[in-house]
């Protein structure tokens, strides 16, 4: 099956050294899918500071007018097509939701994270933990170093909703990039192997069904750690997870869900799947 599982890609970028990743990826997946790409770049802007700062308000829409040049430049070597719209708004992943939900995208690419600033204990950052919050599709979040996947896909699966959409996007996207897949289900404790030793088998189930090339794997631990050290040991440069629901608090760096560790805590793109 050779059929890619994404027929409406955004990319959200303000073409910074965070997003060239994000950008290479989405030129990449634009050019396999062989699909125009959607391109939004936010502009933060209100009222107020358009009235008393207006030199500052043209220079970053000049700004924003010549990153969009360089992205079209960018991509004429990927024979990608864009369509670049900059959207202004006081809350840049506001726009950028916006733009998907208009655009009808079932997949934003994104950066991991941007500038830290004394948010630098952040795993992801506050502007992408938010597009991912309140996006109505998929979110890819890309590290500025990553590259196109090429080796290998790790779907984390468990008794979630979203795993049943995570098991067929993981198996789309291996079988239409011809890369291994591995299901993994990690058991917190030995009295939860049988339960789940039972979800990775009906998802591998579904899974072989579109890539009979999958396959399963079981862990015993604690569920962030064995996805990491699976994905390292694997050489996974692409993993597929869950969208938990979590209350963002940006200047709380307390407990943070399996998702956000696990797209956090590597080097790898992470496909963030809503149930």
């Amino acid at each position: 099956m050779n059929d890619y599982p994404f027929k409406s890609i955004l990319l959200a970028t303000e073409h910074s050294n965070f997003d060239a990743g994000a950008e290479r990826v989405a030129f990449g997946m634009a050019k396999r899918c062989g699909i125009p790409l959607r391109v939004v770049i936010p502009l933060l802007s209100n009222a107020v500071y358009e009235v008393e700062a207006p030199q500052l308000v043209l220079r970053a829409e000049q700004a924003a007018a010549s990153n969009a040049e360089k992205l079209r430049a960018s991509a004429k070597e990927f024979n990608v097509e864009l369509d670049i719209q900059i959207r202004r708004g006081a809350e840049a992943h506001q726009e950028i939701v916006a733009e998907a939900v208009a655009s009808q995208a079932d997949l934003i690419v994104i950066r991991r994270r941007g500038n830290p600033g004394f948010l630098a204990n952040l795993l992801v950052g506050e502007m992408v933990s938010k597009v991912i919050r309140d996006a109505p599709c998929a979110v890819l979040t890309v590290p500025r170093a990553a590259e196109f996947w090429q080796r290998q896909a790790l779907a984390a699966v468990n008794d979630a909703p979203a795993s049943s959409r995570v098991t067929e996007l993981a198996a789309k996207i291996s079988a239409a990039c011809g890369i291994p897949l591995a299901l993994v289900s990690v058991a917190a404790e030995q009295s939860a192997q049988t339960e789940a030793s039972s979800c990775n088998a009906e998802n591998l189930a579904r899974a072989a069904a579109i890539y009979p090339q999958a396959q399963g794997r079981v862990l015993l631990g604690q569920p962030v750690e064995q996805i990491l050290a699976a994905a390292k040991e694997m050489s996974a440069d692409l993993i597929v997870i869950g969208r938990q629901r979590y209350h963002l608090i940006p200047f709380s760096l307390g407990d943070k869900s399996i998702m956000q560790q696990v797209a956090g805590a590597m080097a790898v793109t992470t496909l963030i799947v809503p149930a």
